[in-house]
Formats: structure tokens, sequence, C-alpha cells
């Protein structure tokens, strides 16, 4: 009887809505975040393991979105890191937040950028102080 009655208890406490995570954001809302928060992220790009500062989030060719940020350490087709890239989202997989913070490269120059136009980018350190 005692084993009936917790298989009860259980059985009531698995309704799905109980188990139902909250939605998992997306690599969009991710990198939008670790904008504002200024956050390394990391994820896997054309196969290779990657960890970036992000700097801007924007549109290249053709509308789509795509990342500017200062590739901190990984794999690399093009050049060894560290060094700025464009990152397509689209063919971003896994992206994560680290808990690692970073201060805005002093070269960082929107108006150079592939972006255009820049949906979101990282504050630099001066309007960050004016907020």
């Amino acid at each position: 009887m005692r084993a009936v009655g917790a298989i009860g208890l259980w059985v009531g406490l698995a309704r799905p809505e109980a188990l139902m995570a909250a939605p998992k954001k997306t690599a969009e809302e991710l990198l939008r975040q670790a904008l504002v928060e200024r956050l390394v992220v990391r994820f896997k790009y054309h196969g290779r393991a990657r960890r970036v500062e992000p700097h801007a989030l924007g549109r290249v060719s053709e509308g789509r979105l795509a990342l500017l940020g200062w590739q901190v350490s990984g794999g690399s087709a093009s050049e060894p890191p560290p060094g700025w890239r464009t990152f397509i989202l689209a063919e971003m997989e896994k992206v994560k937040l680290t808990r690692k913070t970073f201060t805005p490269r002093p070269d960082y120059r929107p108006e150079t950028t592939k972006l255009k136009p820049i949906e979101a980018e990282v504050a630099s350190e001066a309007k960050a102080a004016s907020k």
C-alpha cells in the first residue's frame, strides 16, 4: 500500500505542464544579452569552437544577420586568433554565454564594419559611464 501511495504522489507531481522547461533562447537573443552584459560567448562555427567578445549585431550581404566580434580563442580557417571576425548567425551552432565579462576593444569602430545596418552593439566605456 505504501508503494501505491508513493506512485500516486509521483504521478500527481509529474503533470506535463510541471515538466516543461522554460523555452530556450535563440542565438540572436543570447547574443543581444551578451552585448548588453558584455559577456564572452562560445559557439561552433564551420566546425570549429570559438570564444568571442561580441561587439555588434547587424546585417551583411543579402540581409543576413551577423555578429562582429573579437575572437579570443578557438579555431579559424583564415588566420589564428585573436582578431576581428564577422560570423553569420545562421552558420553558428551551440551558442552559449559564459560568465566572463570583457571591456569593449578600443579599436572597435562601428562605422568601418561590414554590418549595414547595425541593430545592436556593445556600449563603449564612455557611453556606459554617462548612463
